[in-house]
């Protein structure tokens, strides 16, 4: 979200102002629950979504109001009506957003953040929040647990829990609120197959910001053409695990090769380690077939029960681009809900 946000505003529109939208609390049912952020520029167009609706129009009229104010402001938006006709939401819960000037300091901030992301990707945000009555946030990047800010024990306690288990908390007391944001970023998706399946997913993998690796050893199908947003990576077979990328088991892995005996050897690799998400394009019989072969190979039933195959949630698919729809929803059911 923060990497596609900042692609954006750099490619297009780094030299006007702009304000940050910031989804800072929410309860009960509301349009996004991931903390989301949208930036308003000043001509009006918009960069990302906290979720659509009238109450991001009334925020987007509210930021365009604030081009040029230093100010910060907390906009607090109640979607608990009944009446359909009242312009109140009926979502069924409560949010805060915050509303500041995408100033240099706060891009640099953010930008600090992604760097910090690679080399230590659990790096949260602490933001100290203060409203009396007017607005003053301070911003820190937490990579380590001792680097957590807290006045009183009780908060540290809370800080400290909510930095272990990597989840964004909100607690407010004296005026103050602190959040302990996670920047939560999707798995990349490895797909082993350039064909039409391949593709496919590699179009709806970019389109919901997951970073593709697409690996096949035809190499007139591993185009930019076909794959203008995914790292292409020409293999041999036998394929040489150590030259290829760092595939980690948190990733999501798609085995669509063009032979069965390819995606047997891929599958045999691929499961030497636990994995969150391994989807094979197959029917029934073929993984029958080939889980018989692969336990031949040494591969347990443990690891070969984590192979999602057939792969995809079970929607009737029948067109390519249906399937590709039926395996990135399993996908995203794999991250969003592990359990």
């Amino acid at each position: 979200m923060i990497a596609k946000l900042l692609q954006d505003w750099s490619t297009s529109a780094s030299d006007v102002q702009a304000v940050l939208c910031s989804v800072i609390q929410w309860k009960g049912s509301v349009p996004r629950k991931d903390y989301p952020l949208m930036l308003v520029l000043e001509n009006g167009s918009l960069i990302g979504t906290i979720g659509g609706g009238s109450m991001e129009l009334k925020i987007i009229q509210s930021a365009m109001k604030m081009m040029g104010d230093p100010e910060s402001r907390i906009f607090d938006f109640d979607m608990t009506g009944s009446d359909v006709n009242a312009d109140l939401g009926l979502c069924g819960g409560t949010l805060q957003v915050l509303v500041e000037p995408f100033t240099p300091d706060l891009q640099n901030f953010y930008t600090q953040l992604l760097s910090s992301l690679h080399s230590h990707p659990k790096t949260m945000v602490q933001m100290d929040i203060l409203r009396t009555p007017s607005v003053h946030i301070s911003r820190k990047l937490i990579s380590r647990s001792h680097d957590l800010i807290a006045s009183q024990k009780d908060l540290a306690d809370h800080l400290q829990k909510a930095f272990e288990s990597q989840r964004t908390t909100l607690t407010q007391g004296a005026g103050k609120m602190v959040l302990l944001w996670q920047p939560f970023a999707p798995p990349a998706v490895h797909i082993f197959g350039a064909g039409h399946v391949g593709q496919a997913v590699a179009h709806l993998a970019d389109y919901n910001d997951i970073q593709v690796h697409v690996y096949d050893d035809r190499r007139n199908l591993l185009t930019s053409a076909r794959f203008p947003h995914a790292r292409l990576v020409e293999i041999n077979f036998p394929v040489a695990w150590s030259t290829l990328p760092d595939i980690s088991p948190l990733d999501l892995v798609l085995v669509a090769s063009r032979e069965h005996h390819h995606d047997r050897e891929l599958l045999a690799g691929l499961l030497q380690c636990d994995r969150r998400y391994v989807g094979l394009v197959s029917s029934s019989r073929k993984w029958s077939l080939l889980q018989r072969a692969l336990e031949e190979d040494g591969i347990t039933s443990e690891r070969l029960q984590q192979v999602k195959a057939p792969v995809g949630l079970n929607i009737n698919a029948q067109t390519v681009p249906e399937i590709a729809v039926s395996i990135l929803a399993e996908m995203i059911a794999s991250y969003r809900d592990p359990e």
